[in-house]
Formats: C-alpha cells, sequence, structure tokens
C-alpha cells in the first residue's frame, strides 16, 4: 500500500505523539510535557543516572523509535553536552562548566564554600553545602576532612525527607511548601531507620525548628549520620544548609548531637549574619 501525503503526516503524526505518551508515562515527564525539548532533557537525565547509556538501552528504557532517540542523542552530542565512548554515550565535560557558571551566578556561595573547608578542617568529618531545587536536595560543596568519609560528590540528588539538610530547610518552610514536596517525590523509605510517615516528619521538623539542627541516623544511606543547620538569606528565607558527618563508626552518636550539632549551627548562624551585613552594606 502506498501512502499519500496526507496519509504519510498522520502516520507520523501519531508516531510523535505515541512517542511522546510513552515517554511522559515511562519517564514521568507528566502532562503537558511533550516537547522535544523535555525528551531530550529526559535522556540527558537518564543517562546522568546511568552513569552512561547506550542507544538500545535508551530505546528499551523509553518506549521510543530508534529513529527518535537516535536524532535525540545526536542533537545533543552536536551542542556538545553528550560524548560517545564505543557504543555509550555519557554527559560532556560541558556540562561542568554550566555547572560551575551555576554556582557562581548564586549569591554568597563562595563565602558558604570557604567555611565548608574550614568546618570540615576542624572538625575532621565530611561537611557538605546543600540547597533545594525543585523539591530536591542537592550537594553544591562538600569537603572532607583527613579522614576519608563517604564520598556523595557534588551533584548528588536525595529526597527531602530522609536527609539531615532535608530536615533542616524543610523545618523553615511553610507547611505549604512541604506538602508540596511531599506530594510531588513522596517519602520512600530508603533504609529501616528513614523518617516515612508525615506525621513523624512533622513532629521532627517541629523540634528541629525548636533546636536550630537536624540529625539523620543512617536515613538516606545506612552507616552515615550527620547534623545540619539551615542558613538563611538576609530577608528570612532558606538559603541551604551546611552538614557535618560521617560514617558511624567513625561518628558517635554523642558527638554528632553534642559537639558537631553546636559547631554546625554556630557556623550556619555565622554565615546567615554574615549574609545579612553584606546586603546591608
Amino acid at each position: 500500500m502506498v501512502l499519500g501525503a496526507v496519509e504519510r503526516y498522520v502516520v507520523r503524526l501519531f508516531e510523535t505523539l505515541m512517542d511522546g505518551w510513552v515517554l511522559s508515562n515511562i519517564m514521568g515527564l507528566g502532562e503537558g510535557k511533550l516537547s522535544t525539548t523535555a525528551t531530550s532533557l529526559a535522556i540527558l537525565d537518564h543517562i546522568m543516572d546511568e552513569n552512561g547509556a547506550t542507544l538500545r538501552g535508551l530505546v528499551d528504557e523509553t518506549g521510543l523509535a530508534k529513529s527518535t532517540v537516535h536524532k535525540h542523542l545526536s542533537t545533543l552530542r552536536e551542542n556538545g553536552y553528550l560524548v560517545k565512548f564505543g557504543e555509550t554515550y555519557k554527559l560532556s565535560l560541558h556540562t561542568l562548566s554550566q555547572g560551575r557558571q551555576a554556582i557562581k551566578m548564586r549569591p554568597h556561595f563562595s563565602t558558604v564554600e570557604q567555611r565548608v573547608r574550614e568546618l570540615a578542617n576542624q572538625t575532621n568529618t565530611e561537611v557538605d553545602f546543600t540547597v533545594e531545587e525543585n523539591g530536591r536536595l542537592i550537594i553544591v560543596f562538600e569537603s572532607v576532612g583527613s579522614s576519608n568519609g563517604v564520598n556523595f560528590r557534588s551533584g548528588a540528588e536525595f529526597h527531602m525527607h530522609n536527609a539531615a539538610a532535608g530536615k533542616a530547610i524543610l523545618a523553615e518552610y511553610p507547611d505549604e511548601r512541604v506538602d508540596e514536596i511531599l506530594d510531588t517525590w513522596g517519602m520512600p523509605k530508603k533504609t529501616p531507620n528513614t523518617t516515612h510517615s508525615r506525621e513523624e516528619l512533622e513532629s521532627e521538623l517541629a523540634e528541629i525548628k525548636k533546636n536550630g539542627y537536624a540529625i539523620s541516623d543512617g536515613e538516606p544511606v545506612e552507616g552515615y549520620r550527620s547534623v545540619s543547620s539551615p542558613i538563611m538569606n538576609e530577608d528570612g528565607t532558606v538559603l541551604g544548609a551546611i552538614s557535618a558527618g560521617g560514617p558511624t563508626y567513625r561518628v558517635e552518636y554523642s558527638r554528632l548531637s553534642g559537639e558537631l550539632a553546636e559547631k554546625v549551627a554556630a557556623t550556619a548562624q555565622s554565615l546567615s549574619d554574615d549574609i545579612a551585613k553584606t546586603t546591608i552594606e
């Protein structure tokens, strides 16, 4: 059967709509996000999450036509976002420069980075600066003292409800924003210690708000504990959170809830004060 121009157009339109529907349902793009840009970004995210992917693997993962996936990969590669090693596509270093530029564009981040290093050296623990973005907790800076800690790496993302930093930030948010984040991302139970009920989290957040710091003991990762305090902007909103911690065999809970909690809270308060002074000046 030979298709005319109109028939070919209808078939191609159907294929495009189906590609968008499949991708939105399998990769979670959501309603109203069936654009070419959304597809490319979803593919980029998958390649990042999997530390690389093949054309065949992406076709299987997305359910899209091989030709469609190949076009997206080719475009991303031509524009410097992907590199190819054999049959595997990986993120290029171009994305690294974009990440660095994103950090430079954020006010106060350079000051925070210096304090992160100082606190790591003072406490001989792993110290992180994290922010909430689109409902996820993202590590911006990390520094490890002389002892080797768990390397979470900058750019890593976590759920908000099971990390000390996430809880420290949530404790400063209005209830509507907390509900919005939890409705979007849920509260998966990563370990036996993970807080996974809203009632329990609500109680924790009230205590965190009162104490000025949050503690996570083996919640996002078993065998790792940390304490975190929020860093505030000059207008009273949350800039991010600073955390200190390490493996449970190296960081005793008594130290975490005592000395480290005090130093982390003091550092966060000092940073918040400096940010306020800088803005006034």
